[in-house]
């Protein structure tokens, strides 16, 4: 099968499973949002921020190590990663442990239900060592582009734990009921992981020219993850200071939908596109190329996403959830401005990673960090939308500087992504005016149908136009370049 065929297909089991997630924890947000209380939510969000932390402050690369070395399939190389990886949740579990008292009294003083964390991150940072145990089997698919069998990986074991999390939290109202529904979803992957793919057989093994190759990849990966953690979840640390648990836990309600973009874009990227291009890495014209014809499709679809969710918000939170959560819808429009500058970097930090430009993220990820330093006196001056903005201007400097990392057509580049914001701003701009001014004036019905009718829009316009693209990647006859030496220096 081609790389081209391969990668619409896997496109379209990325879309398919991702869809399937979104629904899974839309339904099943609303239900806990019924059962539990927002500041639930808000001390989730801090176990969450504390566990990404780790995570990537102890991220050595071993995934996109696989997927990228020539030498991703041999046993004694897979092993060796799974030893490390073994070894790894051990210590990220020793390091919950650890942080969960200073964590509690930290965030305690601001509200007394954090104290909370001394018992949750315990018990949650065990579920880096069932991690651990994983089988490298979920690289090798990736490598491979075996979409479907990913796909499976995710939703099942998300079907299982939100069955479990839902009872618990219907017998028993509080906040185990989320931290019982993360180490169920640990489990059933841990199993899963070793029965998906029955080829590959984790033992311990330690090859040194392995290690040293996983070590050398993953050391600039290790460094850009410790950095993407404060660019991707400092806001949360902050607010968790500058706002309630219970405040906290709406901002997270309307991060975690407004963030559904940024995710397709991500998974798109990483899954597929990440992948082929690595294919190409001795021929940085074809390279770049293909990330131009398949980074306009995440842009379509995450622009769509973003217009949509800005336009529908209020009325979503309004149908659907209670009093409690009706800041939500306000604080998701203003967050679209920041889910969007995050697609246009994640859409195109792939391309120098794939040429084995490791470091490029590093310093990606120092420049989006950056932008809390606007991020904190603007929410002195204008409030949580100024710490939106400043946030989102962090991201936006940060695609600018990885163009320099692009070896060709970074002109291009940057008016692809001039083009998709100028178009999807000015329609989402005109399009949130046009609903906000029909408020009050209108009945419930007619404002949900003038909402619906003005979020079809985009996703019609980018169906329409990602259907001609992906016309034009399956039509088109591969065309003989000449591949550009680059130095594999920066």
């Amino acid at each position: 099968m081609s790389d081209r065929k391969k990668a619409l297909q896997g496109s379209a089991w990325t879309i398919v499973g991702y869809g399937g997630a979104q629904v899974i924890r839309l339904g099943s947000n609303l239900v806990l949002a019924h059962l539990l209380f927002p500041a639930a939510f808000g001390v989730m969000a801090l176990v969450g921020v504390f566990m990404q932390g780790l995570q990537m402050f102890s991220e050595v690369g071993l995934g996109p190590s696989i997927i990228q070395n020539k030498r991703g399939d041999e046993p004694d190389f897979l092993n060796t990663a799974w030893t490390i990886q073994v070894v790894r949740g051990f210590i990220l579990w020793g390091a919950s442990c650890a942080l969960a008292w200073p964590a509690a009294e930290y965030f305690g003083k601001t509200d007394p239900l954090a104290y909370n964390l001394l018992a949750i991150l315990p018990v949650i940072g065990f579920s880096s060592v069932l991690g651990g145990f994983a089988s490298t089997s979920l690289y090798t698919l990736n490598r491979h582009l075996k979409i479907a069998q990913l796909t499976m990986m995710e939703l099942i074991p998300q079907v299982i734990s939100v069955v479990v999390t839902i009872l618990w939290a219907w017998w028993k109202r509080d906040v185990w009921a989320l931290v019982g529904g993360w180490m169920v979803y640990s489990v059933v992957r841990l199993v899963m992981s070793h029965f998906i793919d029955r080829t590959t057989r984790n033992r311990f093994r330690w090859d040194p020219t392995a290690a040293k190759e996983l070590v050398r990849f993953g050391l600039w990966i290790f460094l850009g993850t410790i950095v993407a953690f404060f660019a991707n979840s400092l806001d949360r640390l902050l607010l968790g200071k500058l706002l309630s648990l219970q405040d906290l836990g709406i901002y997270s309600i309307s991060l975690t939908f407004s963030r559904v973009g940024i995710e397709v874009a991500t998974r798109l990227s990483n899954t597929v596109l990440f992948p082929i291009l690595a294919k190409s890495q001795d021929n940085p014209v074809k390279l770049v190329s293909k990330s131009l014809q398949a980074r306009s499709l995440i842009l379509l679809a995450g622009g769509a996403l973003v217009c949509g969710f800005a336009i529908t918000a209020p009325v979503f939170f309004q149908l659907l959830y209670d009093d409690r959560y009706a800041a939500a819808g306000e604080i998701s429009r203003w967050l679209a401005i920041y889910v969007w500058c995050s697609i246009m970097l994640s859409s195109m930090e792939r391309v120098p990673l794939a040429l084995g430009h490791a470091n490029s993220l590093v310093v990606a990820n120092l420049v989006s960090t950056a932008g809390y330093a606007l991020a904190v006196p603007a929410y002195r001056w204008y409030g949580l939308p100024g710490f939106i903005l400043g946030n989102a201007a962090g991201s936006v400097a940060a695609h600018i500087v990885l163009l320099a990392w692009v070896p060709v057509k970074r002109w291009v580049m940057l008016g692809q992504t001039a083009a998709f914001t100028l178009a999807f701003g000015a329609y989402g701009l005109l399009a949130v005016f046009w609903v906000k001014s029909l408020e009050g004036h209108v009945t419930t019905a007619v404002s949900i149908a003038t909402a619906a009718a003005a979020t079809a829009l985009p996703f019609a316009v980018a169906g329409w136009l990602g259907w001609k693209q992906l016309r034009l990647l399956r039509d088109k006859p591969a065309v003989a370049t000449n591949p550009i030496p680059i130095s594999s220096s920066t």
